[in-house]
């Protein structure tokens, strides 16, 4: 094999053991700072179906509203033990927005102008994508100042893909892309969601690396692929 093949091999193996995928940018936000408000900016969707099934807390909820997801989503990514970061509801009258939630910051409309994910729900495809949502972040030079997500109604009717599709979505937000060698990710187009509700180790992973705990969670080392091996 020449060296130029040897190479090519190598940047082959490093690109595959990258693991979680991130697109340049982050939210201006803090450990003493850090929520991002999440608004229902239209009229929500009535679920149909409440078709999750297993140990998930959304299980055997009766009446389930959009409501009840978007606040399920939100403690997901509020249980990441290794990121900061924090996701609130958009307060119903953001001129009395009540105390914050422990760990939240305090809500003001000034600061939610530029910390909101927006979630839409449109009637077609259009700009929800076919799969049936889509998300778009808003820049200020490398800074995030904003996020829009189109979901489609008509797939939207049931819990469970509901509940996949919106924790997705809200990833593209924080900068999370699709990491297209691994299946164990809700961001992966081959993860099945049929079975990912929740986060799964590789969207923690991107998660603390962007927005960390403690500074060494994120640093990488790429070990390309041989974890736990000693070299002789």
């Amino acid at each position: 094999m020449n060296r130029y093949k040897k190479i090519c091999v190598w940047l082959f193996i490093g690109f595959l053991s990258l693991g979680f995928r991130v697109f340049p940018g982050q939210w201006n936000i803090s450990k003493t700072d850090p929520t991002i408000w999440v608004k229902l900016c239209s009229s929500p969707v009535t679920i149909q179906e409440n078709d999750i099934t297993g140990s998930d807390p959304l299980t055997g909820v009766a009446g389930l509203t959009i409501q009840q997801v978007m606040q399920s989503v939100i403690d997901d990514y509020n249980a990441v033990p290794t990121s900061y970061l924090r996701l609130a509801l958009y307060p119903a009258d953001p001129n009395n927005p009540g105390t914050p939630a422990s760990g939240d910051s305090t809500f003001t409309i000034a600061a939610a102008e530029k910390r909101t994910i927006e979630i839409c729900f449109d009637g077609t495809d259009s700009g929800a994508g076919l799969s049936g949502g889509h998300a778009q972040a808003k820049f200020e030079g490398n800074t995030i100042v904003g996020c829009e997500i189109k979901l489609r109604k008509d797939k939207t009717e049931k819990a469970h893909f509901l509940t996949h599709l919106v924790a997705h979505e809200i990833g593209h937000c924080f900068g999370l892309m699709h990491p297209q060698e691994s299946v164990n990710s809700i961001m992966s187009y081959f993860s099945n969601s049929n079975v990912f509700l929740r986060l799964q180790n590789d969207d923690l992973a991107g998660l603390s690396n962007r927005y960390p705990e403690e500074d060494s969670y994120a640093k990488e080392e790429n070990t390309y692929g041989l974890n736990g091996c000693t070299p002789k």
